[in-house]
């Protein structure tokens, strides 16, 4: 079966995230690095998707009471002009256009300076994160994370429990904050069901999977394969590790998934959608293929990690 609409999805989004990245080569200082997330990092985009980005901040020490105490002279600006090729902004008051430290990033792991802002950016930035500005530093604030995470003792044959841990507890966060957000009968409700079904679903099982197929070797070697996993789209990445072949369904439901989210008219009903109308026969058709999703993706863990793998133990207890 083809996937158009996962074809057409990547190809514009890699389209834009070559003009967003001209626009911020040479306008970021060394010390910062600019990151896309959601639809634009994943290639699953279209014109009607917003453009979710945060700075990370490389040097300095932060007081752990959020992100940098000024923001910089150029953020500004720069946010103006990547509205010239990406025109939708994010939802206002939410985590991304902040500006964030590395050294908070690092420190602040579950402590009571870890909002839930803060995990979302440094879960998203390992998950999807894409460098809109060089990779030296995007790289070297993942490697960062990932040497937090994953200490010297995480041996052959142990999965890194800390990073393990992080991802359930970001997983749990999401859907807890969904019930917060659309909580009233009468708020739109549809799109952001539809998206905890499908993409924070998917999100979610690639980072299970990565962890997983993260077992073998020393902590030099697990970041490295981690590093080199984490560096592909959540879809490349289930097929890097499953194969090609046994992630055919998941794409299926997927592309049918991207598909209508591209279609306008589709997109704005499910926008305005709330849960008194949970009926309607557009959600049911894409709430009906999220149930087959899911099960898809459970007999993809069930067949990809045998029952003596750590990870079928660690996700319950």
């Amino acid at each position: 079966m083809t996937h158009a609409a996962i074809a057409k999805a990547r190809t514009y989004s890699d389209r834009k995230l070559r003009g967003l990245q001209d626009l911020v080569r040479g306008a970021v200082p060394a010390d910062a690095v600019v990151v896309a997330c959601g639809s634009f990092a994943r290639r699953e985009a279209c014109a009607s998707s917003d453009l979710d980005y945060f700075v990370i901040r490389l040097g300095g020490d932060g007081d752990g009471q959020g992100p940098g105490d000024t923001e910089p002279a150029w953020v500004e600006p720069l946010a103006a002009a990547l509205k010239e090729v990406v025109p939708i902004e994010p939802a206002r008051g939410g985590p991304f256009t902040a500006v964030e430290r590395l050294s908070d990033m690092v420190r602040n792991m579950g402590g009571q300076d870890d909002t839930n802002q803060r995990l979302t950016r440094r879960m998203l930035f390992l998950l999807e994160g894409e460098p809109l500005s060089e990779r030296e530093g995007f790289g070297f604030a993942r490697r960062a994370l990932l040497d937090r995470y994953i200490a010297p003792r995480v041996g052959d044959g142990m999965l890194p429990l800390f990073l393990l841990n992080d991802l359930i507890r970001y997983y749990r966060t999401i859907a807890v904050d969904y019930e917060y957000k659309t909580g009233e009968a009468d708020k739109p409700w549809g799109l952001r069901n539809l998206k905890l079904v499908f993409s924070r679903k998917l999100l979610y099982a690639s980072g299970l999977f990565a962890l997983g197929a993260a077992r073998d070797g020393d902590a030099a070697a697990k970041v490295e394969r981690l590093e080199a996993l984490l560096g592909l789209t959540p879809l490349d990445r289930m097929a890097e590790i499953c194969g090609a072949a046994a992630v055919g369904p998941i794409l299926d439901s997927y592309d049918h998934f991207l598909d209508r989210l591209a279609r306008p008219g589709v997109r704005r009903r499910l926008e305005r959608l709330t849960r008194r109308e949970r009926d309607d026969p557009v959600f049911r058709d894409l709430k009906d293929a999220g149930y087959g999703f899911t099960r898809e993706l459970a007999a993809l863990f069930e067949t990809t990690f045998d029952h003596d793998h750590p990870i079928r133990r660690a996700i319950v207890f």
